[in-house]
């Protein structure tokens, strides 16, 4: 019997568990990528996006060409490809790792389930992350996450004995890709995707670029060599959750104490990104409904002239502007950037936060549904059940900015600006020679405003019916791991957390 591999946000061919159970099969195997128009068009996803797949299915192509085996992609929808296939070769086990998504994602899958069935075919998927489906309760999360964690990493077999002729809608051409167009903008400076890529990132952070991690994790310049960088790696599979806490649990045991407090820092982020998407598995629709409603009540005028300066980077303010611009550029922006810019639009500006959630997820290139939906109902003051945080752009530029030089780098009209108005450029007497827009807002009345605001509503009994309920189903539980400390949860201010 054949068994086809379906390959979704799992893009390698180390430590992957479906490969592997098709491999010992002892049977003809099918590799497939299926690039479907209803998960890429219409929705959050970008072109920065597809490109990014692209270059991982490529890498990807040539590992399996070296074990013998060959990657067939196609354009369509799920249902269209699995019918060609059985057309073809009648029975087949699919094989797949869950995929913790939004709603889209989760209809497909319930569907490709539905039409497995109704042929009476196998389905088997694997755990990807130490996610677990249908988790019974919170109170278990961290006992599944670390069995999950310490199962043994899966080597990648010698041969991948493929089929040699598959149906018309597969193609190992890979210029099959181009045939629909996704929203959005390419990168030029982007991180390229692969797995071979992923690994020689995360080689070179623990070989020395760790040394820094604490302390310029929160600097916008510095924080981009420093810390990790392996969040697109993560979020399309290139390299696995379990491979990269055991790689980091050796290093650390190879440290001096000294170097071992900056990798314990990028372990507790480690930590809570399962923790993060275990919501969206339990809830995908906290990707378009308000975890706690009392806070839709506060925002119901939406100003699109507002919006559209914060996303181009035409605030006026300085360091929203440089975050923005550099997201646009680069697809990578530090936590605390991230941080900043949602609560500026959401909280500063009170905007709805649905509309900045799918700008932001089509610019990220880390993007990671449940990370990402998560965070930006934290950083929106819309849980109840999170403090409510509002930051003051300006002081965040002068602490973590001081000189500007990430403010210079990204906005060339201040370049030139000296280092004592970089963070509050309106306040020099030429500024109407600088063809930069005066602040959307005054920061400290806005912030104010929209301060008290979300707090009264957090302290509503609406509010906090909700928040407790809410609290009980998804918020975090004392961290028992079995070799380290509980990580403090502290200031959860990443969307990609590493």
């Amino acid at each position: 019997m054949l068994h086809v591999v379906w390959f979704k946000r799992d893009l390698r061919l180390y430590d992957h568990a479906p490969l592997q159970e098709a491999v010992q099969s002892g049977e003809p195997i099918l590799p497939i990528y299926v690039a479907e128009p209803s998960i890429w068009q219409g929705q959050e996803l970008s072109a920065r996006h597809y490109q990014f797949v692209k270059e991982s299915l490529a890498d990807l192509q040539v590992s399996l060409q070296k074990k013998g085996g060959e990657l067939y992609v196609a354009v369509g929808e799920m249902e269209e490809v699995l019918s060609s296939i059985y057309e073809k070769y009648g029975a087949f086990t699919l094989h797949a790792h869950e995929e913790n998504g939004t709603p889209h994602t989760f209809d497909r899958d319930k569907r490709v389930h539905r039409w497995m069935k109704e042929k009476g075919l196998l389905f088997k998927e694997k755990q990807h992350f130490g996610v677990v489906r249908r988790l019974k309760s919170r109170d278990d999360f961290a006992e599944h996450w670390e069995n999950f964690i310490r199962q043994p990493l899966i080597p990648v077999a010698e041969d991948i004995p493929c089929v040699e002729e598959v149906p018309s809608l597969l193609t190992p051409n890979f210029e099959k890709l181009e045939e629909f167009y996704v929203g959005g903008t390419r990168l030029d400076r982007g991180q390229t995707g692969g797995e071979r890529h992923a690994h020689r990132t995360f080689s070179e952070f623990l070989d020395r670029r760790f040394e820094s991690y604490n302390f310029h994790i929160s600097k916008p310049l510095a924080s981009s060599v420093s810390c990790s960088r392996l969040s697109p790696y993560l979020a399309w599979g290139n390299i696995s959750i379990r491979y990269v806490t055991q790689k980091t649990e050796e290093k650390m045991r190879e440290c001096s104490p000294k170097e071992r407090k900056h990798l314990q820092g990028f372990m507790s982020r480690i930590h809570w990104h399962c923790h993060f998407i275990q919501r969206i598995e339990d809830d995908p629709d906290i990707s378009r409904q308000t975890l706690n409603p009392a806070f839709d009540e506060v925002r119901k005028e939406w100003d699109e002239q507002a919006f559209r300066r914060w996303y181009e980077g035409k605030t006026g303010i300085p360091m929203i502007d440089a975050s923005m611009r550099a997201l646009h550029e680069t697809g990578w922006i530090n936590f605390r950037s991230r941080a900043m810019v949602v609560s500026f639009i959401c909280n500063t500006l009170m905007l709805d936060w649905r509309k900045p959630a799918d700008a932001l997820a089509g610019l990220f290139l880390d993007y990671e549904p449940g990370i990402h939906y998560s965070q930006m109902q934290m950083q929106s003051g819309s849980t109840g059940f999170n403090t409510i945080r509002i930051y003051n752009p300006i002081k965040q530029g002068i602490e973590h900015d001081p000189d500007g030089a990430f403010i210079r780098k990204f906005i060339p009209e201040l370049r030139d600006v000296p280092p004592l108005f970089i963070h509050e450029p309106w306040k020099l007497s030429d500024f109407d020679a600088l063809s930069y827009p005066e602040p959307i807002v005054d920061v400290p009345s806005a912030n104010k405003r929209a301060r008290d605001i979300l707090w009264a509503v957090k302290g509503s009994k609406k509010a906090k019916a909700s928040a407790e309920k809410q609290l009980e189903k998804h918020g975090s539980r004392k961290w028992k791991p079995k070799k380290k400390p509980e990580p403090e949860e502290g200031e959860q201010l990443t969307l990609n957390l590493f």
